[in-house]
């Protein structure tokens, strides 16, 4: 018997591997059709990746948002629904990154294909037949109320700044809000050009960072209480004005003197100087461990959303910007979602719940209630409770705030420049078992917090007790 040659027993192996790799694709195709049609680089599936075929997007109630019918995209008959909802659930383009429909936009649709699959006779044609694939599509089910989006709009007004409020014992986001905003069933013509429409697909609630101004207090005195013995009880006078080291002068807010208070009254007359003098004892490395404790550097992940970072950054700072830092000023930056979470982790006993907004997908659960990182001990917590409760109380007013929900707060007036422009916060969470709902506010060049922040959140908060307490 002759032996085979080794040329000629390579073309065997290669010919035998050719058929073995053109049966595996050939089997591949039969059992994975509707997945290979559905392929971004597939051409039999008309404008692969648009919304012409995608499915519901529905908030907690069964409105629907967004649908396509007759392979156009249509959303909610309600202008001011459509324009409350966009930075949520998105429009026809991708411009909004972080909304529903340019995330999953993919996932939105499925394909089916009903072609022939005999090899030879039938298969070539099929694939060439758009006919033979069927499109449908997928439904998102939202734990956002489209009811408490309205209203968030309405209180923002002509402003721009964003709203984020949340379950704190679930996550369910039920209200996240951006303006500016535009309908996405009338995109305006001018939005690229339009000063009035700057940053219009940025959705502030996640994507942007702000210095949080006062409401960075909770963060000094979470440190302070952990590391300085005695704080709590002990008294410090305020003078209005202080010199850190013989370098500048600390100043409380129209440089008013508070006399002599506790941890506990200096967070409800948001005393700059006691916290800047707090920060300056604990130190640089006390005050970042803490801060970061607490959200700063690091982003959060939501259902595909990525924040942008909270930043707490005193690495090259003097001692009076590190004072200045404790007041939540100096090069400090935070993001609504964040700060939303460490109001969450004080009405929670010291661990936030991670924030959700997709509740489910065609009918099927797609998050559960998750515990983040603990952001503080319990016995901590608690006591920062006990001060927001009073500082809501004593300095701004329980029914101010809204009459119908025991809400703690604490406000921040963040300065931008050097005139005393600021930006207008407010974070806090409402103690009520029907309503547990943590939530911030940033208005942009509001100025004032009492004036324009907690009247914002007060229009939110009424509409969350007619729709969760009442009904």
């Amino acid at each position: 018997m002759r032996k085979i040659g080794s040329r000629s027993f390579l073309i065997f192996i290669l010919t035998m591997a050719f058929f073995a790799g053109l049966a595996y694709h050939t089997v591949n195709l039969v059992f994975h059709a509707a997945e290979w049609v559905a392929e971004p680089m597939s051409t039999f599936v008309p404008e692969s990746g648009s919304l012409d075929y995608a499915g519901k997007v529905i908030d907690r109630n069964g409105v629907v948002l967004a649908q396509s019918v007759g392979g156009k995209r249509i959303y909610n008959e309600d202008e001011d629904v459509r324009r409350a909802c966009l930075h949520v659930v998105g429009d026809d383009s991708v411009n909004i990154g972080t909304a529903l429909q340019t995330v999953w936009r993919s996932q939105m649709t499925k394909y089916e294909f009903n072609g022939s699959f005999i090899f030879g006779t039938g298969l070539p044609e099929a694939l060439k037949n758009k006919e033979d694939i069927t499109s449908y599509g997928v439904d998102y089910t939202l734990t956002i109320d489209s009811r408490l989006q309205k209203a968030a709009l309405e209180a923002l007004g002509v402003n721009r700044g964003a709203m984020f409020f949340y379950n704190y014992q679930t996550g369910e986001i039920v209200c996240m809000v951006s303006t500016p905003s535009y309908d996405p069933m009338n995109v305006p013509e001018d939005i690229e050009t339009n000063p009035d429409y700057s940053g219009a697909y940025i959705n502030r609630a996640v994507s942007s960072a702000y210095p949080p101004g006062s409401t960075f207090k909770l963060v000094t005195a979470n440190a302070s209480l952990n590391e300085i013995s005695g704080i709590e009880k002990s008294v410090f006078d305020c003078q209005g004005t202080e010199e850190i080291d013989g370098e500048k002068t600390v100043s409380c807010f129209g440089k008013k003197a508070h006399g002599k208070q506790t941890m506990k009254e200096a967070l409800a007359n948001s005393c700059n100087i006691y916290f800047a003098k707090c920060a300056k004892a604990l130190g640089k490395e006390r005050m970042t461990a803490y801060a970061e404790k607490m959200g700063f550097n690091s982003n959060v992940e939501f259902d595909g959303v990525i924040s942008a970072d909270s930043v707490y950054d005193v690495t090259d700072a003097s001692d009076y910007e590190l004072a200045w830092s404790g007041v939540g000023q100096h090069t400090i930056l935070e993001t609504p979602v964040n700060m939303a979470m460490r109001s969450a982790a004080i009405a929670n006993g010291g661990t936030p719940v991670m924030p959700y907004y997709i509740e489910s997908v065609d009918g099927a659960a797609k998050n559960k209630t998750t515990l983040a990182s603990p952001m503080m001990n319990r016995e901590t917590a608690d006591k920062l409770y006990e001060m927001m409760d009073y500082t809501a109380a004593v300095s701004y007013g329980k029914d101010y705030l809204c009459s119908y929900l025991d809400v703690c707060a604490k406000t921040g007036t963040a300065e931008v420049s050097d005139d005393g422009t600021a930006h207008a916060w407010l974070t806090g969470f409402c103690k009520d078992a029907e309503c547990p709902l943590a939530f911030a506010v940033i208005i942009e060049y509001g100025n004032s917090a009492q004036a324009v922040a907690i009247p914002a959140a007060s229009h939110v908060l009424y509409k969350a007790a007619e729709i969760y307490k009442f009904q």
